[in-house]
Order: structure tokens, then C-alpha cells, then sequence
């Protein structure tokens, strides 16, 4: 009982980590993107002409 509990835990344990991991990553790979002026001009481009 007390071992199937605690795989459990580590199961919703590791899948929340693998999320914030992911999450912290996506959002720091966005932040650098933001940050390098080449992708600036870019997005900058990009929604002049949408517009």
C-alpha cells in the first residue's frame, strides 16, 4: 500500500515538474528571441504589414 502511494506521488510529481521545466524553458527561449534585435526587426515587420 505505502509503495503504491508513493509511486504515485512521484508520477504527479515528475509530470509537474516536467511542465514547469518546460514552461520555465518556452518562456525563457521567448524572452531571448524578444531579446536578439534581428527577431525584433522581424516581428516588427511582420505586424507592420498585417496591419
Amino acid at each position: 500500500m505505502n509503495s503504491a502511494f508513493t509511486k504515485v506521488s512521484n508520477l504527479k510529481l515528475n509530470k509537474f515538474s516536467k511542465i514547469t521545466i518546460s514552461l520555465a524553458s518556452s518562456t525563457f527561449f521567448l524572452y531571448a528571441l524578444g531579446q536578439s534585435p534581428i527577431f525584433k526587426n522581424i516581428f516588427a515587420g511582420f505586424f507592420t504589414c498585417s496591419g
